[in-house]
């Protein structure tokens, strides 16, 4: 059905595919982590900072059609479908040359952002390595965004697993080959994690083309007739999409600076167990980012149908369903701390990074439980249609987090389990912020 009501029936069937889908997109960061991470620290080390680097590449690409969703799951509460095409194709238009554009850039300065950056040689060399082929599924990651935005946003996500699940099954088999030199492939390291993963990117937008045809989504909801450059429609999906991408640039720094301060302050070691930390989180919050985006596609649904009364109870029942994922996500690392942390190191390191990792893991259960309902709030102020204040809730909670970690840092009793409760922080900041909207802000007119 075009209009949805909120259900916990419609949440599950909208959250599911895209947690599966989620969980092997996500995976990909995993494997890349798993597979350098065996081959020595200062790989683990520029593996972690190459990831948050390549995220505020990937988090401009993703927040820009976060806003192509919003549209549709608005359209589709009109029952306006052929408008959902019309939008589609220009995001395809507008999101094609962004990524050109920053491919190119990247390619060209990427060396110089990293040596402003970090200190250690060794881990600027891995990191470019790795960059280098990383790079190449910059353009793929882009086009695949905008299908996740149209799936989403028409509430029919079973496509995306699909298509996310063979990628995934790609990129483990190519990781496996191309670091450590098996089935007859080169051996790669470090630059064979990024070249397994811009490889299965680009089978994966390939199935989610092919898929749409299949499916008929071509015709139902008019779709690459590209018939013309709607500047009236790109204005408001730049009105949208922009703030969304700042907000995410925000984000997404907050973390490459508190990488960068990390390695530079409390040494490599500190770095390693962050990129782990980094990798846990990324992995257990798959439920939370994935019931975020169901509210995107919920709650803009709703407002397309003028339906505000059950904006709230949209924001409370899938949070209540966020926390329950992230409670078992807390028991399973709990019951099996050694596992989780040693997938992601050799046994030569283990020994020494596998006690002190250990020791802060109940920072990262807190971290796991705020977040959960944090994020499903932040991402209703977003879905009314309020984005500037989604924005300057942002900036306000990462002001926040680099002053709390910055002042730790700058303390002699600082340490890997202080540093990362600015987590805390930042995602208390977000739902005070979200609270205080919700409190105040009279929803039928955002």
């Amino acid at each position: 059905m075009a209009q949805l009501k909120a259900t916990y029936k419609e949440i599950f069937q909208i959250a599911t595919p895209l947690i599966l889908g989620n969980l092997a997109w996500t995976s990909n960061g995993v494997f890349d982590t798993i597979f350098v991470g065996n081959l020595g620290k200062v790989q683990l080390d520029a593996i972690g900072f190459a990831s948050v680097f390549y995220s505020v590449l990937f988090m401009m690409g993703f927040s820009f059609t976060r806003g192509t969703q919003l549209l549709i799951a608005r359209r589709m509460g009109e029952l306006n479908k052929k408008e959902v095409g019309n939008i589609f194709d220009n995001t395809v238009i507008a999101l094609s040359a962004v990524a050109l554009v920053l491919f190119i850039l990247i390619k060209v300065y990427s060396h110089e952002i990293l040596t402003f950056m970090l200190h250690n040689k060794d881990i600027i060399a891995a990191c470019d390595e790795f960059l280098s082929y990383r790079m190449w599924g910059l353009v793929p990651s882009y086009m695949s965004f905008i299908f996740i935005a149209f799936y989403s946003g028409i509430g029919k996500t079973q496509i995306l697993s699909i298509s996310v699940i063979l990628m995934t099954c790609i990129n483990v088999f190519l990781n496996y080959g191309l670091v450590y030199g098996k089935f007859g492939l080169p051996e790669m390291g470090i630059g064979g994690s990024g070249t397994a993963t811009s490889v299965a990117e680009t089978l994966a937008i390939l199935v989610m083309f092919l898929g749409t045809f299949y499916k008929g989504r071509k015709k139902e909801f008019y779709i690459f007739r590209f018939e013309k450059f709607d500047t009236k429609l790109m204005r408001q999906m730049i009105n949208i999409s922009v703030p969304l991408m700042l907000q995410a640039l925000v984000a997404v720094g907050g973390w490459l600076v508190f990488f960068a301060r990390i390695e530079t302050t409390l040494g490599k070691n500190a770095l390693a167990i962050s990129s782990i930390y980094r990798q846990l989180i990324m992995f257990f919050t798959i439920p939370t980012w994935s019931l975020g985006s169901a509210a995107n596609t919920i709650i803009s649904n709703l407002v397309g149908q003028q339906n505000f009364k059950e904006v709230k109870i949209a924001i409370r029942r899938i949070s209540v369903v966020s926390i329950g994922f992230a409670v078992l996500s807390c028991a399973l690392i709990y019951f099996f701390p050694d596992f989780c942390i040693n997938i992601f190191i050799n046994k030569f390191d283990s020994a020494q990074l596998l006690p002190e990792a250990k020791n802060a893991l109940p920072v990262i259960y807190v971290i796991f439980l705020l977040m959960s309902f944090s994020n499903i709030m932040f991402n209703g102020v977003i879905s009314v249609g309020d984005i500037i204040t989604a924005l300057i809730i942002e900036v306000v909670v990462v002001i926040a987090y680099i002053a709390y970690f910055m002042f730790v840092l700058s303390q002699p009793w600082a340490s890997l389990w202080t540093v990362w409760t600015a987590e805390w922080i930042y995602w208390l900041t977000m739902v005070a912020g979200s609270l205080i909207f919700f409190r105040y802000k009279h929803l039928a007119v955002v």
